[in-house]
């Protein structure tokens, strides 16, 4: 069970089914639980497909169902908006009659009069990716944890900065693709929301004690200026709060230079123990 960049990529080339239907296969993953970081982007593309010219600026995304990965999964996007800047979509994903995810997307043109105010947390000064040891892309993809079960997410190289088990467990992570990937815009807004929904879950395992059984519930990520997939990116990651059996996880992603590319927001579900 793997999945390499070119696999991946290879996913996010949804079939068409009519102008707003779209087709995308799944990835190998344990139990036949479809990623949940790969369907929203997958969702995330197929939306940015039918908003020509406009780049997403948000989306959120809630994950009803796990769906089964050994089936394709139907993406129905909904026209909810078209204006003189701003594009909103709704899409819906499925298997057969159930409806596995529903995400909000919203788009925009760029505005170059706007682009004279602006502002953002510097990037933390924090050494530099090629000064860090090798690591596995995901902390579950250790044999050590999980036995190689989650060889789904090889399409991407890590190095760890830091990373606190005392809550709010606060992570930096050096990222990037394992390959090279195709100059599309709407394809790299997609890989970012991808990767930013798989180690997000990290900072709620350590701030709680360990890996558990848990299922994301809802994922937000509201977009700044496009990522530079060539060279590597800064995560910064943590968990301010667990209630209720949910553990909440925020994000700011760095271009290499410095840019702001992304913030973001993920909810976790614990299952309690029977």
């Amino acid at each position: 069970m793997s999945s390499s960049l070119g696999d991946v990529l290879a996913t996010l080339q949804l079939a068409r089914g009519g102008p707003r239907g779209f087709a995308g296969t799944q990835l190998p993953a344990p139990a036949n639980h479809i990623l949940g970081g790969h369907i929203s982007a997958q969702a995330l593309l197929a939306a940015s497909i039918t908003a020509p010219g406009r780049m997403p600026h948000s989306v959120h995304t809630y994950f009803l169902r796990p769906g089964d990965s050994r089936r394709p999964v139907d993406f129905d996007v909904t026209d909810l908006q078209e204006g003189r800047t701003f594009s909103a979509r709704r899409v819906t994903a499925r298997q057969g009659d159930q409806i596995l995810l529903e995400a909000m997307s919203s788009f925009k043109i760029a505005d170059a009069a706007a682009a004279q105010v602006s502002y953002q947390p510097p990037i933390p000064q924090v050494p530099e990716p090629e000064s860090l040891p090798k690591v596995p892309p995901h902390f579950a993809e250790s044999d050590e944890v999980t036995k190689g079960q989650w060889a789904s997410l090889r399409w991407f190289e890590r190095r760890i900065v830091d990373a606190d088990r005392t809550p709010p467990a606060q992570s930096r992570i050096w990222w990037r693709p394992d390959g090279e990937v195709p100059d599309d815009p709407a394809l790299t807004a997609s890989l970012v929301a991808y990767l930013s929904a798989v180690t997000l879950t990290e900072p709620a395992y350590a701030a709680r004690g360990g890996i558990g059984v848990s299922a994301q519930r809802d994922h937000s990520v509201w977009f700044h200026a496009p990522a530079d997939l060539s060279d590597w990116l800064l995560y910064e990651q943590s968990s301010p709060s667990s209630a209720d059996s949910l553990a909440l996880a925020s994000g700011t992603m760095f271009n290499r230079g410095g840019d702001l590319v992304c913030t973001v927001r993920q909810e976790m579900y614990f299952l309690p123990p029977r």
